[in-house]
């Protein structure tokens, strides 16, 4: 995460987390479980306190957000307390797996403790870059920064992995680059991280779009190939004598890869207006890049994009501004996918290395 990103994410916290009175929200119902906890105290409704509480959460718009900010929301202990993870937790306190009054008031204290602490320390990071933060290279006009995380299969251990995957990286730059129009040279290097490696580039909204439609639909044909090979490892498992069953259902999902990454080329290639006939090396290369884009989602690794914020007045010449609230929304659903593919251990079962 870059210095911006940690001081916008600050901002952020306070507009959705302090100005929307979540933690007085939380602290209401808290109050009205904690009377009920007492000997001898009259017991009042809490239905009211717990609708608007989650009503709250669940407009919280953690969507917006990048994948290393809502890791660090969790850290301060503010993700975890709100949208669906913390409706979720209300729920289970209040119906789900209540033991009593008194237990369901102590799980809601240890959140809203968590919460509170969460907010005084962004409140702390916020007033300490107020007066150092600087513009990142990346940060100019309609920008948006693709991060690039080189993890699982997919991951880099030695010089053989970075010259492999580096080559990938080239293939699907270029491929989707030339589908637009432009150089792969605009998808510039801005930045590098260490720990499982990250790769931050810096490009145009119309490549980062193409880019996020073709990780989404790779990630639902991943999905469903998935789920074709565990209900192949599933007859494994049961031993029956009829062993050719579970290879013909792996080839099958070897056959759905292959016509999935198809489907994407062709809709991709629709969607930019691409055709065989006098642009075939367009079509090629991106061709290209969908396959080595959907082996690289497959193999583990993962994309995450920061879109610059719309600036007030942007209002203005519409038609000529990047469509980020539609980017925001294929960014939102790649994340749901995500989740669900790791719930399924996907990136541990993939038997796909690196292809070229």
């Amino acid at each position: 995460m870059n210095v911006s990103e940690l001081f916008e994410l600050t901002h952020w916290v306070t507009t959705e987390i302090t100005k929307t009175q979540i933690l007085q929200k939380y602290q209401a119902l808290h109050a009205i479980l904690n009377q009920h906890a007492q000997q001898n105290q009259p017991k009042k409704p809490f239905e009211q306190e717990k609708d608007a509480l989650i009503q709250s959460l669940r407009h919280v718009p953690l969507h917006k957000l990048t994948k290393d900010q809502i890791l660090l929301l969790h850290k301060l202990g503010i993700a975890q307390a709100v949208g669906e993870e913390g409706i979720h937790l209300i729920e289970d306190i209040l119906y789900k797996n209540v033991i009593d009054v008194a237990t369901s008031a102590n799980k809601l204290q240890h959140i809203l403790h968590d919460l509170q602490n969460g907010i005084r320390k962004s409140d702390q990071i916020k007033a300490g870059l107020e007066e150092c933060l600087f513009e990142e290279e990346y940060e100019i006009e309609n920008e948006v920064l693709i991060r690039v995380s080189f993890k699982g299969h997919a991951s880099i251990s030695n010089i053989t992995d970075f010259k492999s995957w580096g080559n990938i990286w080239h293939e699907i730059g270029r491929g989707i680059a030339m589908a637009h129009d432009e150089a792969p040279e605009d998808i510039r290097v801005v930045g590098a991280t260490n720990g499982s490696i990250v790769i931050e580039l810096a490009t145009i909204p119309s490549i980062a779009t193409t880019t996020s439609l073709i990780i989404l639909a790779a990630l639902k044909v991943a999905e469903k190939v998935l789920d074709i090979r565990k209900k192949a490892e599933e007859i494994r498992n049961l031993e029956l004598q009829n062993k050719k069953l579970a290879d013909e259902i792996e080839k099958e999902a070897e056959k759905e890869k292959t016509a999935g990454i198809d489907r994407i080329s062709g809709t991709i290639s629709k969607k930019l207006k691409l055709k065989s006939e006098g642009q075939g090396d367009k079509k090629n290369a991106l061709d290209k890049a969908v396959k080595d884009l959907v082996s690289f989602i497959e193999s583990g690794g993962e994309v995450d994009f920061v879109i610059p914020e719309e600036k007030a007045g942007d209002e203005k010449n519409k038609k000529d501004k990047p469509d980020y609230a539609s980017l925001r929304t294929t960014f939102q659903e790649i994340r749901h996918l995500e989740t669900k593919m790791k719930l399924l251990g996907s990136t541990q079962k993939s038997e796909n290395g690196v292809t070229s």
